[in-house]
């Protein structure tokens, strides 16, 4: 994956000095991609604008590590920042437009004249900027008789004159209607992409955060876990989930992740689902169970990858039914893929039913194993390795099965302890997509894949 344009690592910050030496940040951590749109909320005084600063060098970093586009900010020099600084674009809550000059002559002084070096250029690019933004009929407007959402307008266009790889935004909504607002957000994002230009936008303005590909919570100068951020706006911030997650993301980025990394992914998610069981009812929230379900796909997944196995299937077990289904079912094909078996029967109902894992490294020589599905499907299976995951009583939920370890080895006892070390976690995961009501057990959910009985 290519390096973060934004990287910050451990990163504390102060103001003032002796008694009244003030902590403002403290151990901040994240990352921030070109192309991406990342919404950084949190209370007035909880240290947004100084990160802001930070990352656009207007103050040097004091303690830690912060990156901008492949320069560390921590020390840096008041010139090594100004190289830092013209490859960033700033919009704020005031818009800090000059009043004297024109629509047009106020994004033409930021156009960089290494670009444009004629005078003539440089009024054409921000003459085409202003059209972006809807104002290309008022390019020799004086700034005074512009609306609100207008300045706005004018302030991305400026902030973008320089192409930028970064943008930020500090409240840039704040003194805006709804629908100003609204238009100014979805422009920023939309032009930003195109320019494959990373926006980190801090806000208030719960109206705007589904513009985000993800979104970062600060309250007294520490970064908070994403559960912490969806707990503070909780319905907000939950109907933006499903549209944030794009199918298939997560899964892409957690297929990359070395095995390290997702362990400890693994156990940060652990906890922030704890944190949703404990503290509130999502059970009718369609978000919250979207991003589940991407969650479980993607683990699920990584945890083939990671055991090398060729293909992964995650059955929940419905007693009241006394069967289980495929929430996660890997296949080739596209057509839709439900697998439903009777428990206590195939070797993934016995693993439900007894609790006890089965390693099987020739499924062929096991009277358990349905041949018919290999015969209807043209897959061959070879070994299984099915393993049970239980609740906090011991009692089976969830069984995984992986299929054919690749190179043609046996799955071993190396690869079930491996397993045992995630699915404490990916256990509460899943238990809490299975607490969002008994129903949902009736209409599972339809992924890629030939239509299949029993395994």
């Amino acid at each position: 994956m290519d390096e973060p344009v934004i990287a910050a690592s451990g990163l504390n910050h102060w103001y003032g000095s002796g008694k009244l030496r003030r902590q403002i940040l403290f151990d901040v951590s994240a990352d921030v991609r070109a192309g991406e749109t990342v919404i950084l909320t949190g209370p007035s005084g909880s240290g947004k604008t100084t990160f802001l600063a930070l990352i656009g060098g207007l103050r040097a970093a004091q303690d830690g590590s912060l990156r901008v586009l492949g320069r560390e900010m921590a020390g840096a020099s008041e010139s090594a920042r100004l190289e830092v600084r013209r490859s960033i674009g700033y919009v704020f809550q005031a818009h800090n437009l000059l009043d004297t000059l024109s629509t047009l002559e106020n994004v033409e002084m930021s156009v960089l004249p290494d670009s444009f070096r004629s005078g003539a250029a440089r009024r054409r690019r921000a003459a085409d900027l202003l059209a972006s933004v809807g104002l290309g009929e008022h390019l020799e407007s004086p700034i005074d008789q512009l609306s609100g959402g207008q300045k706005q307008r004018v302030a991305i266009a400026r902030a973008l004159a320089g192409d930028p790889r970064i943008l930020l935004a500090d409240e840039p909504t704040a003194s805006l209607d709804k629908r100003s607002g609204r238009d100014v957000v979805d422009l920023m994002r939309n032009l930003a992409h195109r320019q494959d230009c990373a926006v980190l936008l801090c806000t208030h303005d719960n109206r705007i955060l589904d513009v985000a590909d993800r979104i970062l919570h600060m309250e007294d100068g520490r970064l908070s876990s994403f559960a912490s951020a969806v707990l503070s706006n909780t319905r907000q911030l939950l109907d933006t989930l499903a549209s944030n997650n794009r199918k298939g993301e997560l899964t892409r980025q957690v297929r990359e992740l070395p095995v390290p990394q997702f362990a400890a992914l693994l156990d940060q998610v652990t906890a922030e689902f704890q944190q949703f069981l404990s503290v509130i009812d999502m059970s009718h929230n369609e978000a919250f169970e979207s991003m589940l379900e991407q969650v479980i796909e993607a683990f699920t997944l990584k945890i083939g990858q990671v055991l090398k196995a060729d293909r992964a299937t995650l059955y929940l077990v419905d007693r009241e039914r006394g069967e289980l289904w495929s929430k996660v079912a890997e296949a080739d094909a596209e057509k839709p893929l439900e697998i439903r078996i009777p428990i206590g029967s195939g070797i993934a109902g016995r693993v439900a039913q007894t609790g006890k894992p089965l390693n099987i490294p020739d499924a062929y020589q096991d009277p358990l194993f349905n041949q018919d599905v290999d015969r209807r499907t043209g897959y061959r299976t070879r070994s299984i390795l099915c393993m049970p995951i239980a609740d906090a009583g011991g009692r089976v939920f969830a069984v995984v099965q992986l299929l054919n370890k690749t190179a043609g080895r046996e799955f071993d006892s190396s690869d079930e302890q491996q397993f045992r070390e995630f699915s404490s976690s990916i256990g509460v995961i899943v238990e809490s997509w299975s607490r969002m009501g008994s129903e949902r057990l009736a209409t599972p959910l339809e992924t890629s894949g030939e239509q299949r009985k029993s395994s």
